[in-house]
C-alpha cells in the first residue's frame, strides 16, 4: 500500500509544480483567489511556531475576489493565512517563488495551495493523510454498526490496526520518500517536538535527508540542529530497572573481544570505573569481596574502564593491584566510551545488576547495599 500511495504523490508533485521566472531569488508572491469573500475584508499572514504567540508578518485587503502578498524569505517556514469573517486558518509553506492559493470561504483550512515545490509536496502529504484518516473513520463507523456480526468486527479490527500503524509512521515514510524537500525537514522538526517519538525511525529519516537541502541556508541549518538535539536527548534517556541491558562487545587488556550476553551469569554486575577514579579504587575491595563470596553461586562481574587511549598501562596495573580477577574490558575512549554512552553513564563508579535474562534489576549500588542485594539474589 505504501508504494502505491507514494508513487501517486510523486506523480502529482512532478506535474503540478509551477516554476517562477519573474521574482528575485529570495522573493515570494502569494496570489489568493477568494471567490465569495466580501470586498474590504482583511487577510493576515502569521507565524506558527509551536508554543509561541502568533505574530502577524503581513496583511492585505480582499478586492474583487482576490488579494496578493509579496516579500522576501531566506528559507522555507510554516505560516498561517487567516481572513476576517472566514472560518479557520490555512497553514502552508512560505518560501521564495510564486504561491497560488484557492481559498474556500466555508473552510479556509481546506483550501488548495500550489506553485512552489514544497507547497505541492505539503498538499500531497495532506491529501494522502486525509485518505488514511477517512478510511480509519469509515472502519470505526462500520464496526459500531456491525455489533451482530463478530466475524466482520474481527476483520474490521485487523484492518483498523493495520491502518493505524500506517498512519502512525506516515510522516516518517513521507520524509524518507522526499529527502530533498524542505517540507520533510519541517515535518521531522514537528514530529520531534512531540514527546515519545520513535527515535530510531526519526533518526533514519533524518540521516536520509539530502545534505545539500539541510545545509542550503541558515534557516534549514537551525532546524536541523534542533532535530539533532532532540534525537540526542531521546537517545540519552537513562536506563531504568526493568529495562533490557544493552548488549556490548569490547576488548580485554589482551585484545580478546568479550560480549556481555555470552558470558553473563545468574547475576551479573556491570561495573563502570577507571584507574584514575579514586572513589572507584576505594570501592574495588568491596567488589572483590562480593565476587569471592558469590562467584561460585553464579555471580559474574564485567568491569568497563573509562581510561584514555594512551593510559592502557595504568589500566592494566590497576587491575593487577586491585585484584580484579574477572572480566575486564575497555575501549580506552575516556567518557566517549560507547558502552558508557549506551548505559548513559556520566559519573563513576556506576554499577548495573542484571539477571540471567539480561534485565536490569538494580543500579548504582555500592558498599554494603551492593553486597546485601547480591546476597538476596543468590542465597
Amino acid at each position: 500500500m505504501k508504494t502505491k500511495f507514494f508513487s501517486v504523490i510523486i506523480l502529482a508533485v512532478l506535474f503540478t509544480c509551477k516554476p517562477s521566472s519573474t521574482l528575485l531569488e529570495n522573493e515570494y508572491e502569494i496570489t489568493v483567489n477568494t471567490e465569495g469573500v466580501y470586498n474590504g475584508l482583511r487577510a493576515y499572514l502569521k507565524t506558527t511556531e509551536a508554543g509561541s504567540r502568533a505574530v502577524t508578518i503581513d496583511t492585505s485587503i480582499v478586492m474583487n475576489g482576490t488579494f496578493k502578498m509579496k516579500g522576501t524569505s531566506d528559507g522555507s517556514q510554516m505560516r498561517a493565512l487567516t481572513i476576517d469573517g472566514v472560518l479557520g486558518k490555512l497553514v502552508f509553506i512560505l518560501e521564495p517563488g510564486e504561491i497560488f492559493i484557492e481559498a474556500y470561504k466555508d473552510s479556509l483550512g481546506a483550501s488548495k495551495v500550489s506553485g512552489t515545490y514544497n507547497n505541492t509536496v505539503f498538499e500531497a502529504f495532506k491529501t494522502q493523510n486525509r485518505i488514511i484518516s477517512d478510511e480509519i473513520g469509515g472502519i470505526r463507523k462500520k464496526y459500531l454498526e456491525s455489533s451482530n456480526d463478530p466475524e466482520l468486527q474481527k476483520a474490521l479490527r485487523k484492518r483498523g490496526d493495520s491502518l493505524r500503524k500506517v498512519n502512525k509512521n506516515f510522516g516518517v515514510e513521507f520524509a524518507l520518500a522526499y529527502p530533498d524537500s524542505d517540507f520533510s525537514l519541517l515535518l521531522l522538526e514537528n514530529m520531534t517536538a512531540r514527546s515519545g517519538f520513535d527515535v530510531e525511525l526519526i533518526s533514519d529519516a533524518f540521516e536520509n535527508l539530502d545534505e545539500t537541502m539541510v545545509s542550503k541556508n541558515a534557516s534549514n541549518i537551525l532546524i536541523a540542529n534542533k532535530i539533532k538535539t532532540k534525537i540526542e536527548a531521546a537517545l540519552n534517556v537513562p536506563l531504568k530497572i526493568g529495562d533490557l541491558a544493552p548488549d556490548f562487545t569490547a576488548p580485554t587488556p589482551e585484545g580478546q573481544q568479550i560480549t556481555m550476553s555470552k558470558i553473563k551469569g545468574k547475576v551479573t554486575i556491570i561495573d563502570f570505573w577507571a584507574s584514575w577514579c579514586k572513589p572507584c579504587r576505594i570501592e574495588n575491595p568491596n567488589l572483590v569481596n562480593v565476587y569471592n563470596k558469590y562467584h561460585d553461586k553464579g555471580l559474574e562481574i564485567i568491569s568497563v574502564a573509562l581510561d584514555r587511549e594512551n593510559k592502557k598501562d595504568l589500566w592494566t596495573q590497576a587491575i593487577q593491584q586491585d585484584q580484579l580477577n574477572w572480566y575486564n574490558v575497555s575501549n580506552l575512549k575516556f567518557w566517549n566510551d560507547p558502552i558508557a554512552k549506551a548505559y548513559n553513564v556520566n559519573s563513576i563508579p556506576a554499577t548495573f545488576i542484571i539477571n540471567e535474562k539480561g534485565i536490569i534489576i538494580a543500579d548504582r549500588l555500592r558498599g554494603a547495599e551492593l553486597e546485601t542485594k547480591i546476597e538476596k539474589l543468590l542465597n
